[in-house]
Parts: structure tokens; sequence; C-alpha cells
């Protein structure tokens, strides 16, 4: 049966009542009549309360009497569509839901929330304002293994199809992705790849963070960092999917509920994909780049990959624009009867005075943290010594996306001016790989050097080479410090190699 409204009767002819509800329900049901509006208790001594006269909710009437109750089922007439033709859910104009399938789309849908951010975003590009998109992100939303990235990468399709959506609004967007780089990096340096007056972020890290705790710390600051914009930017999680790597599961799956904490909406690729190509191996050729013609790249999605991404988060975006046009066409708020037991509306865009990754108390409050970065992958703030010996600016075959800061020979050694905030904390961004000969550095703070930190670039982890964030003091006092890195003698590396490549280096 359709959906009931439910109401409350008072009065002394409840049998007759019943019976004239009955017949209307007959009426209703075997006629179908589109829109019709009946109050079928014209005429009938009594009292009707309905405390929501346009609220159609799903399940039994009930009609109520001192002496008689009794229990019917209301059929709902149907009400057009509030807002554009495919806010009629899986209906002949709900295009992706028709290619994709409702199922589909609501696996993908890891974590919804109230959206409020984002719904502000929204309207504000429904107003024909101006929107700004920054994107952070790795090798995927780089675009690796794309032929025509440009075209191809969900982040320009995406842009695309939020165009189309929101004609009358101008919207520029901005890809901070970095190949090889996690939430370690960017916690402290994504203001070195988007601005800070963006009105919507979307953060894809999910297959760059392997899954160990230090990784949720960074991505859970990296949070704290964009949701405290001047703007107070809308965050999306887009996650992708990855197969190369020791365990399915990845620091995606540690992003998940810190993201719910912060009511920020998850997307997941993999959440749609995955047992799908579980079943069918051979998809895994269809959804991903190729290392050579023989072998499938596991990594990277390709640019069906790309378009099933940007297609959800685009699903996504028409749900919550959908929402908007109901509360417009049928607003009902929300009357708070717990005498404030019930959080409110009103904190729905706030930041969480706790991190969720640390011990309750009933007073403390996180500081904010202002970070300074200097890094390889960027011109604002590059990563110049301000001394140093055997030490020189290095792209593996002229791959310029992935620069770093390189020394091959023990005894070379680095300086650096940093800016130490109230984290007491320096670190080094650094690359970390088992195959390509990477040696290790002794680094310290001032003229520290015994109390300094050593840092490997060599690691017994197959096929993962990845940006590593090494912590050299958390307890630097706040100002101007110096930070000095030398190549050792002694290495971790199995060849013996003394590389090391230098990605960044940022203080907090």
């Amino acid at each position: 049966m359709p959906g009931i409204r439910q109401c409350l009767f008072r009065g002394p002819q409840a049998v007759t009542l019943l019976i004239l509800v009955n017949v209307c329900t007959l009426f209703l049901w075997y006629n179908d009549r589109k829109d019709l509006e009946v109050n079928i208790f014209n005429g009938i001594e009594g009292e009707a309360y309905c405390p929501h006269p346009h609220h159609h909710a799903m399940g039994p009437a009930t009609v109520t009497h001192t002496e008689t109750v009794a229990e019917t089922v209301l059929s709902r007439p149907k009400a057009e569509v509030a807002g554009p033709a495919f806010c009629d859910s899986c209906g002949p104009h709900d295009l992706l839901c028709l290619q994709y399938g409702d199922h589909t789309l609501a696996r993908s849908r890891v974590y919804e929330g109230a959206n409020a951010r984002f719904r502000r975003v929204i309207k504000k590009a429904m107003a024909g304002r101006p929107i700004k998109i920054g994107v952070l992100g790795g090798s995927v939303t780089n675009g690796h293994g794309l032929k025509q990235n440009k075209v191809e990468n969900w982040t320009a399709r995406y842009l695309k199809a939020w165009k189309a959506l929101f004609p009358r609004s101008e919207t520029v967007l901005i890809n901070g992705a970095v190949p090889a780089t996690g939430s370690g990096y960017f916690s402290m340096c994504w203001g070195e790849h988007i601005e800070e007056d963006m009105d919507l972020i979307i953060i894809e890290l999910a297959i760059n963070d392997q899954r160990i705790e230090e990784n949720a710390v960074a991505y859970e600051w990296l949070l704290r960092g964009l949701l405290d914009l001047p703007k107070k930017p809308a965050i999306l999680n887009l996650q992708t999917i990855g197969l190369a790597f020791p365990q399915i599961s990845t620091g995606g799956d540690l992003h998940t509920p810190i993201s719910a904490y912060y009511d920020t909406p998850v997307i997941s690729l993999r959440n749609a994909l995955a047992q799908h190509i579980y079943n069918n191996a051979s998809l895994d050729e269809h959804y991903f780049s190729r290392v050579n013609p023989e072998t499938p790249d596991w990594r990277h999605v390709n640019v069906h990959g790309h378009k099933l991404m940007s297609d959800l988060l685009l699903s996504y975006t028409q749900r919550q624009l959908c929402a908007i046009e109901r509360e417009k066409h049928d607003p009902r708020p929300w009357i708070d009867s717990s005498e404030g037991k019930l959080p409110g509306t009103d904190i729905l865009e706030d930041i969480p005075r706790l991190r969720l990754l640390q011990k309750y108390d009933r007073t403390s409050i996180t500081s904010r943290v202002k970070p300074f970065c200097l890094s390889t992958r960027t011109k604002k703030h590059p990563l110049v010594p301000m001394e140093s010996e055997g030490w020189e600016m290095w792209t593996y075959q002229g791959r310029l996306a992935k620069p770093y800061l390189r020394a091959t020979e023990p005894g070379s050694y680095a300086k650096f001016d940093v800016q130490v905030g109230v984290m007491n904390r320096v670190r080094v961004t650094y690359l970390r790989s088992k195959t390509f000969g990477l040696g290790d550095v002794w680094c310290w703070i001032d003229g520290n050097k015994k109390g300094g930190t050593r840092l490997s670039g060599y690691w017994n982890v197959d096929n993962v080479n990845i940006a590593i964030v090494g912590v050299v003091s958390d307890k630097t006092p706040p100002g101007k410090h110096v930070l000095t890195c030398e190549v050792m003698q002694e290495t971790n590396d199995q060849g013996k190699g003394h590389e090391f490549r230098m990605i960044a280096v940022d203080a907090s």
C-alpha cells in the first residue's frame, strides 16, 4: 500500500467514523486519484487532529477513542516532485539511477550525515554565486594512467557536471593532487596546494594511506584544518579502489569513522564495485589502468573508474539538491521537546572541541594549528635549504610531478629554517621503498645533534613506494629554529644504498 496519514480522532461516533474511513480508503485505492486531497471527515461530528497536515507517514494510521481503538490504512495521493525531474528518485528522469541502479548508488554512500555545509554550498550555487572547489588527492586524482587527463579525470568530469547543474554560478576547481602522498603530508601542507577561500573541498586519499593509527591522526588534523578555514567549507571524502596492496583494506577505512565524527560525507568506489570485481575477475581490466599490455595496474583506476567516481559524486550532489528542494516545498522545522538534552541544528557546522583520537574531559579545547610547510611539490614555499652540501633538486626520469631534494653520499647535509607552533613538532616527509636503494639520514634541531632522530628510506614492504612523514622532534619550543639533516654512513638498505629523497619539511 502507499503511504498513509496519521491522525487522532475524538468523538462519540468511533464506529461510524471507522466505516467511513474504510469506504474512503477503497475509493482512493481503486480510483488512484492523483494529487487528490479529500477531507474524509467533513460532516462528521467529532474532532480530527493532524499534527502535520502535509506529512504522509509510512505505516498504519491509528484511530483512537476513549472506548475503541482500531487500525486502518489510507493510500497517499501522489504529489508532484519538488525540484528538477531527477528528484523523482529512480524515476524516468533520474538517469544516474537508471544507469547504475539504486543498489549501487546506495552502497557507494558510506556515510551521509546532515550535510549542513554541503547544502549551504549548493544553495549558494543555486543562487548563482561563484563557487571554488579544491581537491586534495594522490596519483589517481593526479591522473596517473589516463590518456587525456584534462577531460577523463574525475575532477574534470565533476566540474563539467557541476557547471551544468548550476549554470548561473561561476565555478573553478583547483586540483591539488600530489602523487605518492598521503594524509601525513597534507595534514600540514594542504595550503601549498589549494587556497584558503574554498567553498567545497574533496579529499581522495583512501589508498594513499596505510592502515596505521598515525595516518588516522594525520587525517583528523587535516579535517580540522580544512573545516576551520574562513568560509567554513564543506568537505567530501571520495574513496577510490586499489587492489595492489598487502590487504584490500587501506587507510581509507580509518578515515571513515573520523569523517563521520566530523559529519563529512564519504562516497566509496570500492563499496560500489569490489564484490562485483571479485565475482568477475576480468573486470579488473575494465576498471584499472595497465602497467604493460599484459598486467593491470591495480593501484590506479582508468577512464571507466574515473567516470564512475564522478558519477557517484554527481548522484550524491543531486541527492542533496533534491533534499533542499523538498525542504523548500514542505518545510518541517524540528522543535526540541527535550529541554536541551538533544543536539539542535545550530551545532551542525561546528568543529568538535575534542579530537576523536584523544581522551575525553569536560574542559579541554583543541588548539588551532597554523602549519609551516616547505615542499618540493609547490611553488608557494619551495623546499630550499638555507645551507647545504651534496643535495640537489632531482626528478626520476624527468617526471615533473615527483620532484625531490636528493643526496646520494654519506656526509651530505642540508639546513632549513623552520617556524614551530603550538604542537612543538618538526617533521620531514621523504620517500620510502624496498627496491630503490634508499639510505638513512640523521636529523636534529638547532645544535642538539645528540638528541636527533634517524629516518630510514628503506623498508621491508613489497610494492609500496610512497611518501612517509617522520617526526624529528615533538618537544621543540614555539618560535624559529634550524633543522639539519645529514646522510648517514650506516644504511638499512639491503644493497647498501645511501640515496635519500626528501619531499617536504613542516613544523606546527
